[in-house]
């Protein structure tokens, strides 16, 4: 408008009260027009409204623009913290929660909260082997101080969970027997349940054959009658080993123990939603979406809807498996690929995914499905 009506920029910029160079740089797009200027602009050229019409689409411009800076900002922040975190998480999380010089005189008070805190890295971690030389160090701590068994039981445990995840069956075997001669050592009987019941379940991803699974599972509810997580868990193996078995009615019948079994559980068990030491409802659906998709019980899409519904934002692998469970009942390879899509190659490649991937890639390919190339790249 103001070279149609041949003004210049001290022209014009005179008669609205502002300099030529703001003027010019607001033209230009190199400085944001504020509302006072654009109603300035729009009294001195006569435009009746239109300029300060198109004001609006200015003020959203310049919140977004402050929004992608404010993400970028916060994207760079998390970035600096979880370099600072892993940094930390390899010291031991003894040192990060005590401080070096407190280690040495921890309680066995100070080693139930490390140990907590570790089992909520175990289950949040995108990359269980991240956290293997910080767990190594407080196990190294907790033998040179003389630390609980107890403790020592529970850490042993998550290192062999991080090879399971891996895939390396022979680390895991061995931390899993340490795990066990640490909770026999500490005369827990539930815990002596749940280190045996945690083998078994995590057994079912590749690690033993079903009817391993299944003799593990039987040892641990050997152990103690009373209800507690390692019996939940026991039974939990029962269903899914059961269920790759194809032996149906059984699979029935163990997963309504599994459901008997999770009522009589302590509402503190119930209600940890994140962490090693809990077992909250979610993961009962988790087991009945496992044993539909491998044997077609009855309520399998029900349970996948409200286990997605019920899971912590800060899990992936339970929400991820169930999508997969999905994708095998509908023989749907492009399911399964949604349902990857989010994760990163080490989450894909963590074997308590990665088996149900599998699971799901074999169904496809033995009907010859649309996407089943697609999925089979995804999972090399």
């Amino acid at each position: 408008m103001r070279v149609a009506q041949n003004l210049t920029l001290h022209a014009l910029a005179s008669r609205i009260g502002y300099t030529p160079q703001h003027l010019s740089e607001v033209e230009l797009a190199q400085a944001s027009a504020s509302k006072g200027f654009v109603a300035a602009c729009d009294r001195e050229r006569g435009a009746h409204g239109k300029l300060v019409g198109l004001y609006p689409a200015v003020a959203i411009e310049r919140l977004h623009a402050r929004e992608d800076r404010a993400s970028r900002r916060r994207a760079d922040a998390r970035l600096d913290d979880d370099v600072k975190r892993r940094a930390f998480l390899g010291l031991g999380l003894a040192v990060v929660l005590l401080g070096p010089e407190a280690v040495a005189r921890a309680s066995a008070d100070d080693w139930e909260r490390i140990a907590h805190a570790w089992s909520y890295e175990i289950t949040t971690a995108p990359d269980r082997s991240a956290l293997l030389p910080g767990l190594l160090s407080d196990l190294k701590r907790l033998r040179a101080t003389g630390g609980p068994q107890r403790t020592i039981a529970q850490l042993s445990s998550h290192v062999a969970m991080i090879a399971v995840s891996s895939g390396d069956v022979a680390l895991a075997r061995r931390w899993w027997r340490r795990a066990q001669v640490a909770a026999n050592a500490s005369g827990d009987t539930q815990l002596q349940a749940n280190v045996m019941g945690l083998h078994a379940v995590e057994g079912v991803f590749g690690m033993h054959a079903p009817a391993r699974v299944l003799a593990l599972a039987n040892t641990a509810l050997a152990i103690t009658d009373a209800p507690c997580i390692g019996r939940q868990r026991a039974l939990s193996a029962r269903v899914r080993a059961l269920a790759l078995q194809r032996r149906k009615r059984e699979t029935r019948n163990a997963l309504t123990a599994l459901e008997e079994g999770f009522e009589r559980l302590p509402r503190d068990i119930t209600r940890e939603k994140i962490g090693v030491n809990g077992w909250a409802e979610e993961m009962l659906l988790n087991v009945t979406s496992f044993a539909s998709a491998f044997v077609g019980v009855d309520g399998g899409e029900a349970a996948r809807e409200e286990a997605l519904r019920l899971y912590s934002t800060a899990l992936w692998r339970g929400p991820t498996q169930v999508k997969l469970h999905r994708a095998i009942d509908e023989t749907d390879a492009h399911m399964a690929l949604d349902a990857l899509a989010p994760l990163s190659d080490a989450q894909r490649n963590d074997r308590l995914v990665r088996l149900v991937g599998l699971k799901a890639l074999d169904a496809c390919a033995s009907r010859k499905v649309a996407g089943t190339a697609e999925l089979r790249e995804a999972l090399a």
